[in-house]
């Protein structure tokens, strides 16, 4: 019994070779086994090509990606050096005006980098990098190029405290430029420059310019102090008074010249 089951199944088996040999000797059989074939072996072949280019794009991310920061890197230290740079070079102009202005003044300065600032209380102040040990003392004038800054107020041995021209303790004997008209500038509470005791007949106008007059030992003459902005009549009617816009704007200045 088990052995005509053998040669049923070897028969069977025999039997769709034999078909399937007919079946492929035709041509379009063939070809409807090749495409169904090819068709089949098109599924791993889009698997690779899509993770080959999946891969690819994410390598191609990566490296732009990196490429893209070392580029914005490179972009940041190129700014900073050409910050640097024009820092360096405004420096350099300031330091060259400031040496040049030191040449031309009749008497005997010394420059001094400002190594703090303080607007915000009630009695602004530059602090200095120089004092005693190089000849500065109390109320020596305070300039730039552009003009006058202050007077020092306190001076320690290798440090100075300078109050500013609009500052309500400081008076400085001034002169008008155009008319040759003498006054007296000080700091206002609200924190303007003005020029008092001018007479009620006094021809000075808006735009004038105002120096110091030398008329004291502290402010030597012709240091520009600042331009009217503002012309008034004091409140006794008694004179004129003008606001001044200073020369010098404090707040950003660097380096300064003590009169010592």
């Amino acid at each position: 019994m088990f052995f005509p089951k053998r040669k049923l199944i070897a028969f069977l088996f025999l039997f769709c070779v034999t078909l399937l040999v007919l079946f492929l000797s035709s041509r379009e059989a063939a070809y409807i086994f090749r495409t169904a074939t090819a068709d089949i072996s098109k599924i791993p072949l889009s698997i690779a090509n899509a993770l080959t280019h999946e891969l690819r794009a994410a390598a191609f991310f990566h490296r732009s990606y990196w490429d893209n920061l070392k580029l914005i890197n490179q972009k940041d230290e190129m700014e900073a050096r050409l910050l640097l740079s024009q820092g360096v070079s405004a420096e350099n102009d300031r330091l060259r005006k400031l040496l040049g202005l030191m040449t031309e003044l009749p008497y005997k300065t010394e420059a001094a980098r400002v190594i703090g600032k303080d607007f915000n209380s009630f009695r602004p102040y530059l602090l200095l990098d120089k004092g005693e040990s190089v000849g500065i003392k109390k109320y020596s004038a305070v300039l730039t190029p552009l003009g006058l800054v202050g007077k020092v107020l306190e001076s320690g041995r290798f440090s100075s405290k300078v109050i500013l021209i609009n500052d309500p303790d400081l008076s400085v004997p001034a002169l008008i430029v155009r008319t040759q008209e003498q006054g007296l500038v000080s700091g206002t509470l609200d924190g303007r420059s003005k020029l008092r005791f001018l007479d009620l007949d006094s021809e000075v106008m808006e735009g004038d310019l105002v120096v110091t007059s030398g008329l004291n030992m502290t402010y030597p003459a012709g240091i520009l102090i600042g331009k009217v902005k503002f012309v008034g009549v004091e409140s006794s009617g008694l004179g004129k008074f003008a606001i001044l816009e200073p020369a010098v704007r404090v707040s950003s200045v660097s380096e300064v010249l003590i009169v010592v």
